[in-house]
């Protein structure tokens, strides 16, 4: 009984949850499409928006996870609810932390699906759909923003002036003493990525001029080519440019903040994204917990569209709190963790105030 039951509830929210999810992406699709119908100009047309939306149906899909979960934990389990199903499980000695359970059972199963996806197709996709406009856009390959990127190139501080795909062009190298007296400056023409199956990879920098300066004078240097090995790729270079923190790879985030933090940087953002992509499938399974909490609650009567609107409503609530700790988190100093885990905490303690009330 206990199987077909969790088999049942199971079945009706992640069917609640993937309708859902659906109507969200859909939607934020279609206002994205909207959106770029406006700024249509040179190449950019109807043709370059559509693949742009495309591409961006990953990014949707993910960012939409916790609220598809929980609109459908509000419809799956109200349908429920509404036909008296809940009452009857309850009458026949099934606790609501039961029920509870076998919704979350779906729901973990969506949200954790859904992080995969973010992990492993989210990135690219964000990044091929952002160079695909900014090209059409701009008429040109470059990606690098109008007065170009600053990065850190182990103690040198480095400037790009232009960033396409494998190639850069106009880098300058600032390395300041321990007094922050400048002490090297290096410039290169332009930077390709060389690969090869025998050895490491490894930029070629044309035309490089190096100089040096000391109390006694300056001294200058020139290479008509020269080696240049970092840790940068075009890969990590690319994914900055275009890739927002909480929207890379979990992979690239750890590399990121490892890099940052071994050479005295601020990885504070980072840290941000990658708490946000670990604890992920938590927020799903906390907005869920607020869901049933209502649907045994005050909604327990409640039309499906009604049940869909308080959904929207402690959706954008809880947006608007994530969005609020964020750069409060940045500015305060306050810990990325503790920013993440503060609207999921909120979530479980009401949620589960209100399913302690309801017994």
């Amino acid at each position: 009984m206990p199987k077909i039951l969790s088999l049942y509830v199971g079945l009706a929210v992640f069917g609640a949850i993937v309708m859902a999810s659906a109507g969200l992406v859909g939607l934020l699709a279609v206002f994205t499409y909207l959106e770029e119908v406006g700024d249509f100009q040179r190449n950019y047309d109807w043709l370059e928006a559509f693949i742009y939306v495309g591409l961006s149906m990953p990014r949707l899909f993910y960012e939409t996870i916790p609220f598809a979960v929980l609109i459908g934990g509000l419809v799956g389990l109200g349908g429920l609810a509404v036909k008296s199903e809940l009452i009857v499980m309850r009458a026949a000695g099934v606790s609501t932390v039961k029920i509870l359970a076998f919704a979350a059972a779906p729901a973990l199963l969506f949200a954790v699906g859904g992080t995969l996806v973010g992990e492993f197709v989210l990135p690219e996709a964000e990044r091929e759909a952002r160079l695909g406009r900014q090209q059409a856009r701009a008429e040109t390959e470059t990606i690098a923003p109008e007065f170009g990127v600053w990065t850190r190139d182990g103690e040198a501080f480095l400037h790009l002036a232009a960033v396409r795909e494998e190639r850069i062009s106009g880098l300058t190298w600032y390395v300041f003493d321990e007094q922050q007296k400048l002490k090297l400056t290096r410039s290169a023409a332009a930077a390709e990525y060389q690969t090869s199956d025998s050895e490491a990879p490894y930029w070629r920098l044309d035309e490089v001029t190096e100089v040096r300066f000391s109390d006694a004078g300056s001294g200058s240097r020139y290479w008509p080519t020269k080696v240049w090995i970092t840790p940068l790729t075009p890969a990590s270079i690319g994914n900055e440019l275009l890739v927002q923190p909480e929207r890379m790879s979990v992979l690239s985030l750890a590399e990121k903040i490892d890099r940052l933090e071994s050479e005295a940087l601020n990885s504070e953002n980072f840290r941000l994204g990658y708490w946000s992509k670990i604890l992920q499938p938590l927020v799903a399974i906390a907005l869920l917990v607020l869901a049933a909490s209502a649907v045994f609650g005050p909604l327990r009567e409640s039309s499906v569209g009604m049940r869909v609107f308080s959904g929207l409503v402690i959706g954008v609530l809880f947006k608007f709190l994530q969005d609020l700790l964020a750069p409060m988190a940045l500015v305060y100093g306050i810990s990325p963790l503790l920013a993440v885990l503060t609207p999921i905490a909120l979530c479980f303690a009401v949620g589960g105030w209100q399913m302690r009330k309801i017994g």
